[in-house]
């Protein structure tokens, strides 16, 4: 779709505690082989959409390794882009580091005369969603703006999403925020402009606030400015936006077989990540492992249950992993045995013979460190 821009809003949620201080969410590890924001690159892939931006709030060199191959994402490289976009004004005064900020630093995206649409979204929602089917239901709307929703019957997975009223042609009536506990829908932070509109928006938005962001500019145009179309996606939808949530939900991906195959046993639909030249896995004669994801590269001396396990992790003959996330180049030494636990890079477990946590509380120790 040559007349489609989409920008990837990384200002969009997504703090997973201490798990993100050092790294955005869009670059966190997830299920031992995926980063976040592989998922919506893999589906902008899939829906044949090749002009790309990416809205970087921080930590740009971390996003910048992870993709720097763009032909991992790309149908087409030879037509198709990649960009990183960085608000260089907002490094030096953070207040001012908005996305719409960020847009219009980089606003020569949006003077490409060949695209037509512009599709904003975001790596905070894991969903499988087909872009092409969005694009044509919002020109099929007639609508300049449309909104991509879910109705949910419980909004406490979603506590701090946008929600959303319609009315009986299918137009938002209300957007608001609340902590309420309700069936309705939720916004997922994707939307569709017409790119003569947008640009437009961008060019005036500071005279309402120089601080706006993506939130307040769906909401001015819902209450100001035109009708809203609203399209309503009904796929499978993880939220992060806590450690809990992201351990809970990686745990689900293992024990959740209609979840797993909804992901990644559709033949129609594939999920690109960067490849790394790793040996397969090496299991020792005693090792056991079950219910659980093992990425290439790492070695299995010991027992692993109901685990994610990185690439280059050691696990040590007599160590046992139970109900953890390991994240690379790990090593659990022999006679060791950790339970609810969320390993960062190069974190080495030596010196205690139990490091348990708790399903509730699991713990989380940060890259580099022994225990």
């Amino acid at each position: 779709m040559n007349n489609v821009l989409a920008l990837i809003d990384l200002y969009d949620g997504g703090e997973l505690g201490l798990l993100t201080n050092e790294k955005p969410l869009a670059s966190t590890t997830f299920l031992g082989r995926y980063a976040f924001i592989d998922f919506v690159l893999s589906n902008l892939s899939n829906s044949g959409i090749d002009q790309i931006g990416v809205l970087v709030k921080n930590h740009a060199n971390s996003i910048y390794k992870h993709i720097s191959n763009t032909n991992t994402y790309l149908a087409n490289p030879k037509t198709g882009s990649l960009n990183l976009l960085i608000n260089e004004k907002g490094i030096l005064n953070p207040v001012f580091n908005t996305d719409l900020n960020n847009i219009r630093e980089n606003d020569y995206l949006l003077y490409d005369d060949n695209i037509q649409y512009v599709l904003v979204t975001n790596s905070s929602f894991i969903m499988k969603i087909d872009y092409k089917q969005v694009i044509k239901e919002h020109i099929k709307s007639g609508k300049t703006v449309s909104l991509v929703y879910k109705n949910v019957d419980d909004t406490t997975e979603f506590a701090d999403c946008l929600r959303v009223v319609s009315d009986s042609l299918n137009n938002v009536q209300k957007i608001y925020k609340s902590k309420a506990k309700e069936s309705t829908g939720i916004v997922l932070n994707t939307m569709v402009i017409d790119r003569k509109l947008f640009l437009d928006l961008i060019k005036k938005i500071n005279t309402l606030s120089v601080v706006y962001n993506m939130d307040d500019l769906a909401t001015y145009l819902a209450n100001f400015v035109t009708q809203v179309n609203l399209i309503e996606y009904k796929g499978i939808v993880k939220y992060f936006d806590s450690f809990k949530k992201y351990y809970r939900y990686s745990l689900d991906f293992l024990n959740d077989e209609k979840l797993m195959n909804d992901y990644f046993n559709d033949p129609k639909w594939t999920f690109y990540t960067t490849t790394h030249d790793s040996r397969p896995v090496m299991y020792g004669e005693k090792a056991k492992v079950s219910n659980s994801l093992i990425s290439n590269g790492s070695t299995i001396l010991g027992t692993v249950k109901n685990s994610i396990i990185s690439r280059d992790v050691v696990i040590e003959e007599g160590a046992s992993v139970e109900n953890s996330i390991i994240f690379t180049h790990c090593v659990i030494k022999k006679g060791v045995s950790i339970k609810n636990v969320v390993a960062d890079k190069r974190v080495v477990f030596a010196n205690r013979e139990e490091v348990f946590g708790t399903t509730e509380e699991p713990l989380y120790f940060p890259r580099g460190v022994n225990v």
